[in-house]
């Protein structure tokens, strides 16, 4: 196979956490609970103003399949705060220290979706000169792995002035457009402040996009929200982290101030309201760009009402590979709406692949994986070109392209040079 792909485009990702998880504690091969007690910090970027953060650990790795506990950590880490991230990012495993700082209560130490966004948001940032390491970590596994554009789902003020001065610099190897997360409406206003300074900013590598926010949660964890119980029966039809009198202030507000909105949406129940909720706020005189992140189950009449809208689905086809073991069981009758990349291919609404770094490694070859060998599990396969898919949709954004040769990367040139790969 001999491709060049020009402006290889990794369309959902968290940039800054990529590196900071690249140079900090990583947990992904966790064999227990108890094993963190023989975790190495050395030479890592692991302590975040006084934290210990850490990011990986999955419970359905270990023998026992049990979650985690705070007892746990309060017996191994009892003089500091302890903050790990499970492998999806949609739970925190804290010590005691860390729920007093947090001022949260919690028996198990388990902080899920909401509470665990909003707690991460409070740890102490990291300091400048970890940052920038951490940022030159990001561009170098992206730049390894083919890519010179990318979509960052989490920005910041700092990370933001940072990457200028950066750039001023010379040392991006990334074009860059940046989206702000907000989890409470009264952070809208200020979002959208900082957004509207940043695109004052004279900066060719960056472009400041929008606002995201997470409607529902994830599969793995059961809290997306599905139109019917997981695993075909009870009453766990996952939830919501936003009503919907404050998703339409969002929508409205936003495209008023002439941005994007990006919306986690993951479950098919999610996404139906959300689009729903886009077609009234646009026939109210409010219109703008809606991306749907993820989007791992459409039903068809959603797809539809998609069509009148100015829509774009941010899909991983990645997560598929991390999701094949249980996603049968978990979405029974709706998994033939799972995973609808040719649905949406056949119904004209435009699409950009991703790998959600660093919940899932940064991988051009992953999700050229998932789209061969899903088809094989009852995924209707995708007969669009892997390559347009993958690629920035503005040609006019730097002289950039990657070479790929028999399933490796070959080159990669970025806005007219070549990179060292090395």
């Amino acid at each position: 196979m001999h491709l060049k792909i020009p402006r290889l485009y990794d369309s959902h990702t968290h940039f800054l956490a990529t590196g900071e998880f690249a140079t900090g504690l990583m947990l992904f091969d966790l064999p227990s609970a108890e094993a963190i007690r023989y975790v190495s910090l050395q030479g890592k970027t692991a302590f975040r103003g006084g934290w210990l953060v850490g990011f990986g650990w999955d419970e359905n790795k270990w023998a026992d399949k049990k979650l985690p506990t705070k007892q746990q950590l309060d017996d191994i880490f009892p003089n500091y705060p302890v903050y790990l991230a499970r492998a999806d990012g949609h739970t925190a495993w804290v010590n005691s220290q860390a729920l007093k700082a947090l001022g949260l209560q919690s028996e198990s130490g388990l902080l899920s979706e909401k509470d665990h966004l909003q707690s991460f948001d409070k740890i102490p940032p990291y300091e400048k000169a970890q940052q920038r390491l951490q940022i030159l970590a990001a561009c170098k596994m992206f730049n390894r792995a083919g890519f010179t554009h990318i979509r960052d789902m989490s920005c910041t003020d700092s990370l933001w002035n940072l990457l200028v001065e950066m750039e001023n610099a010379g040392e991006l190897t990334l074009a860059i457009e940046e989206n702000y997360t907000i989890h409470e409406l009264n952070q809208l206003d200020r979002a959208i402040a900082s957004i509207l300074v940043a695109r004052q900013q004279p900066t060719r590598l960056l472009r400041a996009k929008g606002i995201k926010f997470f409607y529902d949660g994830s599969l793995g964890s059961e809290t997306a929200l599905l139109s019917r119980p997981y695993n075909g029966e009870g009453n766990n039809f996952g939830k919501t982290l936003w009503s919907l009198e404050d998703a339409e202030e969002v929508l409205k507000l936003t495209w008023a101030a002439g941005l994007e909105v990006s919306v986690h949406t993951i479950g098919d129940e999610a996404a139906h309201q959300i689009v729903k909720l886009a077609r009234k706020v646009s026939a109210q005189g409010f219109v703008g760009r809606l991306n749907l992140e993820h989007a791992q189950v459409l039903r068809s009449e959603t797809i539809q009402m998609m069509k009148p809208l100015h829509v774009r689905c941010h899909m991983q086809p990645c997560h598929w590979l991390s999701d094949r073991k249980w996603l049968q069981q978990k979405l029974r009758g709706l998994y033939s709406y799972a995973f609808p990349w040719e649905a949406l291919k056949n119904a004209q609404i435009p699409i950009s692949f991703g790998c959600d770094s660093p919940i899932e490694p940064t991988s051009f070859f992953a999700n050229k994986q998932a789209l061969e060998e899903s088809p094989k599990e009852r995924i209707k396969r995708f007969t669009g070109d892997l390559s347009v898919y993958h690629a920035h949709p503005d040609a006019t954004w730097t002289d950039s392209w990657t070479v790929i040769e028999d399933d490796r990367i070959q080159e990669v040139v970025f806005d007219g040079k070549a990179l060292d790969l090395t």
